[in-house]
């Protein structure tokens, strides 16, 4: 029976789901001011746009703090919004595994062959040196269900015109209780976000390094996730092989697949 942890480390296990869920894409914007509420409608877009019915990639996780630097490999099958598998192909953690399923969340360590459920204290905890957490990869709510949305103006990031989104939470089951995103006009994708605590507190900032195309629709290839109370701290995904609404094995997201 898999172990449940809710405090404690976690044997050199980061999280990676976390991630798919930074990862934001956009639909075509409305103008400011279009509509009454025009904000909210453009937040009901970003959940649309940035939802595919499966997507796969290759990964490559490079994560710094200071002048130290790790980089991990991995591959990553996902289904919907509540099924991910996560597999390390790096030397050092091949065969560890990461499964979520809604709400539950396993990892699995092969040279332990050990089966663990992360819940608890522990969901609010930074993995092996990364940006990400456990609560990060267990939101699987669409944007629009959770946060109301106001818009703030425009503003240039790296040079490309932006659409400025302020996000307030209306759920209390959020890692964050606001967020700012800067959105990319021609191409529709989020190409900053600032993310929030409840006191006003900065605590992240994502960035989207590189962008891919994929059919009509671009996708942020390269992210990278800095945190604001650790001094020089970021972590840096880069996605690669890219597939999207492919027909995926389903069997895939079990804990008899985490296990074999």
């Amino acid at each position: 029976m898999p172990r449940t942890y809710e405090s404690g480390k976690t044997k050199g296990l980061f999280n990676l789901l976390a991630l798919a869920v930074a990862v934001l894409s956009l639909a075509p914007l409305l103008p400011l001011g279009a509509e009454e509420n025009g904000a909210e409608i453009l937040l009901a877009k970003v959940d649309a746009n940035q939802s595919y019915k499966t997507i796969y990639y290759e990964g490559t996780m490079e994560i710094v703090s200071g002048k130290k630097s790790k980089v991990k490999t991995m591959k990553a099958w996902i289904s919907g919004s509540d099924k991910a598998f996560i597999e390390f192909t790096d030397p050092e953690d091949r065969g560890v595994r990461f499964l979520k399923i809604e709400t539950n969340l396993w990892m699995y360590f092969p040279k332990e062959k050990d089966t663990v459920k992360i819940a608890g204290a522990l969901l609010r905890q930074g993995m092996m040196g990364s940006d990400f957490s456990y609560e990060e990869a267990m939101e699987s709510k669409d944007l629009v269900s959770s946060y109301s949305a106001e818009a703030a103006g425009h503003e240039e990031v790296d040079g490309r015109a932006c659409v400025v989104l302020e996000l307030s939470a209306t759920s209390k089951n959020t890692a964050y209780a606001r967020r700012r995103l800067w959105v990319d006009e021609e191409r529709d994708i989020v190409l900053k976000a600032e993310l929030y605590a409840k006191s006003g507190l900065l605590l992240k900032t994502s960035r989207t390094l590189k962008v891919a195309q994929l059919g009509s629709r671009y996708f942020p290839s390269v992210v990278e996730l800095s945190d604001a109370i650790k001094k020089d701290s970021r972590t840096v995904l880069t996605m690669d092989a890219l597939v999207v609404d492919k027909p995926m094995d389903e069997s895939r997201f079990s804990l008899q697949a985490l296990t074999r």
